[in-house]
């Protein structure tokens, strides 16, 4: 019964989904990697955990600032799960392909390549699933508020600046965190670059993924706002903060080739560098307006 649910703001939901969310993605990694015997000890694999965990909840912020915009809670618990599962697939499929490949005595950078792939398709079909089945579970314990219509100038004002100020932590402060994180890596000594020998195709991979990235937005815009024009009351919204999360992975990309493949803390500046500038520029040329929903 709906009475019987514990009433919780929109902001601990997507907090608790996408930390949920974040987190299964991150134990079946962990399994399939243990099972093909991928090295998952010493001191930067729990800092890698870490920060992984961490990152489900700032998506978790994204994703209520923008149900705050446009309510389109569907749309974002669906978002959240293909958000992961190809986030996730793209480097468990590819260390998984790196192994295989390797035990067959077939060519390594081929087996990457195929393997990140292979999972980002698959974590794309899977990651919608499982967002959907938490929030499920979670709509069973927990009951949130019912979008308000803003109907006083002065909420709508403060509307638009706390959207102001998320990007703008989401795409200044966050990059640069795992620049420092690099900085603190390298100052206490913690042993990086167990996956040396996969750095060039690693870094090719990871320029043509970040390129794609920054530009897909851009070449999707039109198309996306169609798309989710029938499927939420403010497609601008969806739109903006999509482009947002795309503009802000490259650092991710930057993040793994230092940890994993032991490139220098100088090219991870420069990931974080062009993470901030392209969704800076995406929200001075795609400011939307908190709008109120007349439905």
């Amino acid at each position: 019964m709906q009475s019987a649910k514990r009433r919780i703001s929109p902001f601990l939901y997507f907090i608790l989904l996408s930390s949920l969310t974040n987190l299964i993605f991150l134990l079946i990694g962990i399994g399939l990697l243990a099972l093909c015997s991928v090295k998952l000890s010493g001191p930067v694999f729990p800092i890698v955990v870490f920060f992984l965990i961490w990152k489900g909840g700032l998506v978790g912020f994204v994703t209520w600032v923008s149900h705050k915009n446009a309510n389109n809670k569907d749309f974002l618990v669906k978002f959240i799960g293909i958000y992961f599962g190809r986030f996730f697939g793209i480097f468990i499929g590819g260390i998984l392909g790196y192994e295989f490949s390797d035990i067959t005595k077939q060519l390594t950078i081929i087996g990457f390549i195929v393997g990140a792939l292979i999972f980002y398709f698959a974590g794309r079909w899977v990651g919608s699933k499982v967002s959907v089945l938490v929030a499920a579970q979670l709509d069973k314990v927990f009951a949130i508020p019912e979008f308000q219509i803003m109907g006083e100038v002065g909420e709508h004002k403060s509307g638009k600046r706390l959207a102001s100020v998320g990007i703008i932590l989401y795409a200044v402060i966050f990059p640069f965190l795992f620049v420092v994180m690099g900085l603190l890596m390298s100052y206490f000594e913690v042993p990086t670059g167990y996956l040396h020998e996969m750095l060039p195709i690693s870094r090719l991979v990871a320029i043509v993924l970040s390129i794609l990235l920054i530009c897909l937005p851009w070449l999707m815009k039109n198309r996306w706002l169609e798309k989710y024009q029938t499927t939420t009351s403010s497609p601008e919204s969806v739109v903006y903060w999509l482009g947002s999360v795309f503009s802000i992975v490259p650092v991710l990309y930057g993040f793994l080739l230092f940890v994993a493949m032991g490139t220098s803390i100088v090219e991870l500046c420069i990931y974080a560098i062009a993470s901030s500038i392209a969704a800076v520029i995406w929200h001075v040329h795609n400011k939307v307006s908190v709008k109120p929903n007349m439905d």
